[in-house]
């Protein structure tokens, strides 16, 4: 039988886990979990836990025993030998187990094999606490049977367990800091990787889905009837009376189209978008609604170049810019502005803002957690998680921002 190879391909089994993978050991707050059972970086973080208690143990017995004996020559070798019969317990067996892993055994033979180099160790543990003993009783022997001074209801209780339960209460905490209680979590490793493997792959079943739902809603939002059919009116109406007017609509309408319908071809993946391409759909849109309101909406893009090509997810953008229009312009009388601008914020990690201030009527009672912006917040949610948000506030000078912060990557 031969045994099996990496492929290039294959992740390292120093590799960390996933978060919601890591599991086992003893302390649930210790990092060794983090990593792989029986590898070198879970074998080291362990040790950072395991260590110090062999060490902190073996001085304790150390100083025990010469201040209850009045013989602190004994301190040193007793320590010394006390540390070491630690570390052997806690190590000996996770030491073969991950020496043995990186061996690359097929799954069951490694199984077997990891198994059989944690009982190994217990063994060794087991004979590295009789070896404790025994230079432990042999300095008590030269003191003549003098005993330590041990309170008496730790002596009751400890002969009362080794009555009831023998060497069970032993083997158990062997067991436990030998390797025993992590070859448990070994077993169940690769379940645990396949179940965090099923929810990648329904997540990314989730997104495509998302984005094919975000796809048809970029072609409803961008091309919805009542737009069509209030601008195709607008061009009836001046064709008689303002024919240059009309022309001019005509025109507008038909590059917004351009600058749309291309975005929703099926080889123009949703994640290819770019903040340039949806500035100008936007810009596009603002002269066509400037036409149609006569001229009265004075648009400012303050976006540098070097921002247009980060990544931007499409739809979000013009929702709301048409929202200003609707809510902000539209009701109000006059002239008016809408900015859209965009700049990089340092905040821990680099992200981008975009911003469309209107100087219109305002946030009104309610307003804020429409139909729109309610799908603008569930798209960055669905993409970005917590990276991402959406903030719409009253101005100060009068008007509205409506702000959108998500992290800057190029597209």
């Amino acid at each position: 039988m031969t045994t099996q190879t990496p492929t290039s391909g294959a992740p390292s089994i120093d590799a960390a886990l996933p978060a919601d993978v890591s599991a086992g050991g003893l302390s649930q707050f210790a990092a060794y979990q983090r990593y792989p059972a029986f590898t070198w970086p879970w074998f080291i973080h362990r040790g950072y836990v395991f260590w110090p208690f062999a060490v902190a143990y073996g001085v304790f017995m150390a100083v025990w025993h010469a201040s209850s004996m009045a013989t602190w020559n004994d301190a040193i070798p007793l320590g010394s030998r006390t540390v070491t019969g630690c570390l052997i317990i806690v190590s000996a067996g996770p030491l073969l187990a991950s020496a043995l892993r990186y061996l690359r055994l097929p799954r069951s033979i490694e199984i077997l094999a990891v198994g059989l180099c944690v009982v190994v160790g217990l063994i060794a543990a087991d004979a590295a606490g009789r070896w404790m003993d025994a230079y432990h009783n042999l300095l008590m022997a030269r003191l003549h049977g003098r005993t330590m001074s041990t309170p008496e209801a730790v002596q009751g209780m400890s002969r009362v367990l080794g009555r009831l339960m023998g060497q069970f209460p032993h083997w158990l905490g062997l067991f436990a800091v030998g390797g025993g209680w992590e070859f448990l979590s070994y077993l169940s490793e690769r379940q645990r990787l396949a179940e965090h493997q099923r929810r990648k792959d329904l997540a990314a079943l989730g997104r495509d889905k998302a984005d094919a739902d975000l796809r048809l809603a970029v072609l409803q939002a961008q091309i919805e009837p009542h737009f069509l059919f209030n601008t195709l009116a607008s061009v009836r109406s001046l064709v008689r009376h303002e024919p240059e007017r009309a022309v001019a609509t005509i025109d507008a309408l038909s590059q917004y189209l351009r600058s749309t319908l291309p975005r929703l071809r099926r080889d123009v993946g949703v994640e290819s978008a770019t903040l340039g391409e949806q500035i100008d759909i936007c810009a596009r849109y603002l002269d066509l609604m400037n036409i149609r309101t006569g001229e009265r909406i004075t648009v400012t893009l303050d976006v540098t170049n070097d921002l247009r090509n980060l990544a931007f997810p499409p739809l979000l953008l013009i929702s709301l810019v048409e929202n200003a229009v609707k809510h902000g312009v539209e009701p109000r009388s006059g002239p008016a502005s809408i900015t859209i601008r965009a700049r990089l914020k340092a905040d821990g990690a680099e992200a981008l803002e975009v911003d469309v201030d209107d100087d219109g009527v305002g946030l009104s009672e309610g307003a804020g957690s429409g139909v729109g912006l309610a799908n603008v917040r569930a798209q960055l949610q669905h993409r970005f998680g917590a990276r991402a948000s959406l903030t719409v506030e009253n101005l100060a000078a009068g008007g509205v921002r409506a702000r959108i912060t998500l992290p800057a990557e190029r597209s």
